[in-house]
C-alpha cells in the first residue's frame, strides 16, 4: 500500500511543473550565460536556474539546447492542444529572448493558462550567436539556422538565391547543406516529439504577423486564419502581413509541408530596454494563442 502510494505521489509530481529542479553542470554554465546577458541589458534577475529546463542536444560549440514544458505530457486530453513558442532563433535578435523568458515567468504564475494544454517554450533556439560580444544572427558555424531547414526547395534554391540575390550575405547563410546545424535538428526534433497544433517563431524587428501552413480555404485554415485576427485584434491591431516565404526557413518546413500552423511574430525593434513594452502589447494575444484550439488539417 505504501510503495501504491509513492508512486502514485511521484506521478502526481511528475505531471506539475517544477520551479526547483536542480540544474546540471552543463545548464549551470548556460544559466551563467544568460544570466551575464541579463546583467548587459538590465533585465533584472533571469531565475534561468529555477527554469525546469529540458536538454539533450548541444550546439556544435557545446552549448545546451534547452526548452521547458507547461503542462501534462501525458495527458490525451493535453495532447489535443500543444503550442511551442521559440526565440532566440538569432542572436542578434534580442527583444525575442527576453519575449519567451516573459512568457515563461508568466506562465509560472498562472497554471491556468495551460490547464489541460501543453505548451513548448524554447528562449533560444541559438544560444552561441546570442552569448558571443557582440550577438549575430547566424549561429556558432556562421549558418542562419531559419535557412536551414530540408524544405523540399532547398536543394534547388537556397545555395542559388543566396548566391546571387542575397550577393553571399554571410549573415543570411543558409549552410552547405541542409539539416546541417544541430539548431536546426533541435528544432525539427521537438516538432516531431510534440506534435504542435500551433508553432510560434519571435524575431525582430518587421513589426508584423505572419502565416504559414494550411491553406485559409480549409477548415484547419479557417482556423488558423480566427487565430491570427484575434492575436492581431489583442495587440492593438497589429499588422498581418503575408511575408515571402524561404528555402529552409521554419515556415516553409513547419508551416507549408508539415502542415502546422505556424505564426511569426515580428517585433518592433531589437532594442533591449523596449521589452516590457512588448511583453505588454503581446501578452493577452500570446495567451489567447495558447488557449486556441486548432481544427485538425483537413485540406
Amino acid at each position: 500500500m505504501f510503495l501504491t502510494h509513492f508512486f502514485i505521489i511521484v506521478s502526481l509530481i511528475s505531471f506539475v511543473y517544477a520551479e526547483d529542479t536542480r540544474p546540471t553542470p552543463a545548464i549551470k554554465i548556460f544559466c551563467s550565460g544568460v544570466d551575464a546577458k541579463f546583467k548587459d541589458y538590465k533585465w533584472g534577475l533571469s531565475n534561468c536556474e529555477k527554469v525546469n529546463w529540458n536538454h539533450v542536444r548541444n550546439s556544435d560549440l557545446g552549448t545546451p539546447l534547452v526548452w521547458t514544458v507547461f503542462g501534462n505530457e501525458n495527458d490525451a486530453a493535453a495532447k489535443d492542444n500543444v503550442s511551442i513558442i521559440m526565440c532566440g532563433v538569432h542572436g542578434d535578435e534580442i527583444t525575442p529572448v527576453k519575449f519567451c523568458w516573459d512568457l515563461i515567468n508568466e506562465l509560472k504564475k498562472d497554471s491556468h493558462s495551460y490547464q489541460d494544454k501543453i505548451v513548448v517554450v524554447v528562449p533560444l533556439v541559438a544560444p552561441d550567436s546570442f552569448f558571443k560580444v557582440r550577438p549575430t544572427r547566424t549561429n556558432g558555424r556562421g549558418v542562419d539556422v531559419n535557412r536551414n531547414f530540408p524544405t523540399l526547395d532547398w536543394k534547388k534554391y537556397a545555395l542559388k538565391r543566396w548566391k546571387h540575390s542575397l550577393k553571399s550575405d554571410k549573415r543570411k547563410f543558409p549552410g552547405a547543406k541542409s539539416g546541417s546545424e544541430q539548431e536546426t535538428v533541435f528544432q525539427m526534433n521537438l516538432v516531431k516529439r510534440y506534435k504542435p497544433n500551433k508553432v510560434i517563431s519571435v524575431h525582430a524587428p518587421l513589426t508584423l504577423l505572419d502565416y504559414d501552413g494550411p491553406s485559409l480555404k480549409a477548415v484547419s485554415g479557417k482556423s488558423a486564419q480566427d487565430l491570427l485576427n484575434q492575436m492581431s485584434n489583442k495587440a492593438a491591431g497589429y499588422k498581418v502581413s503575408s511575408y515571402p516565404i524561404f528555402p529552409g526557413s521554419l515556415g516553409n518546413w513547419a508551416g507549408k509541408e508539415q502542415h502546422i500552423p505556424t505564426y511569426t511574430l515580428e517585433l518592433p525593434n531589437s532594442n533591449p530596454r523596449e521589452t516590457d513594452k512588448f511583453w505588454n502589447l503581446f501578452k493577452d494575444a500570446m495567451i489567447y494563442a495558447i488557449s486556441h484550439k486548432m481544427k485538425p488539417p483537413i485540406d
